[in-house]
């Protein structure tokens, strides 16, 4: 079978799976009441309506799992054997190329509160062993 339509279908149930996943991460009390504290921070841009944002998020979030699932494909006879073992690694390049750059440059660059990029960091990298194992077990 061609990369594209596994690719297509890796990346459509990954970003489901994510998005219903992070929803729990980052909409839980604990977390929420983290970023409703911040609210006022001036790094943080202000949304006029939540429908539009979840939707331009659940967008962006199908993007890049349809494009991570086209390097998981790539990759995947490099990869150890197995849906864990593989997925656990794939998770690793995913933290290594999307979370490790973004957290360091928002760092150094941006005025995002600290507390903040720490959940982003550690709720990334969950979310990229969870995209990963799903492409492990479903493409």
């Amino acid at each position: 079978m061609s990369i594209l339509p596994l690719a297509l279908w890796g990346g459509f149930v990954a970003s489901v799976v994510w998005f219903i996943l992070g929803g729990a991460l980052y909409m839980n009390p604990f977390t929420a009441k983290i970023y409703h504290n911040a609210e006022n921070a001036p790094a943080l841009k202000k949304w006029p309506g939540v429908p539009k944002y979840l939707g331009l998020m659940y967008l962006s979030s199908l993007i890049e799992c349809i494009l991570a699932a086209i390097v998981y494909l790539v990759m995947k006879s490099v990869l150890p054997v197995g849906p864990i073992p593989r997925g656990l690694a794939f998770g690793l390049v995913l933290i290594a190329v999307r979370i490790v750059p973004r957290f360091l440059d928002m760092w150094m660059q941006t005025t995002y509160p600290n507390r903040l990029l720490w959940i982003e960091g550690i709720n990334g990298s969950i979310g990229s062993f969870i995209i990963a194992l799903t492409y492990a077990y479903v493409i």
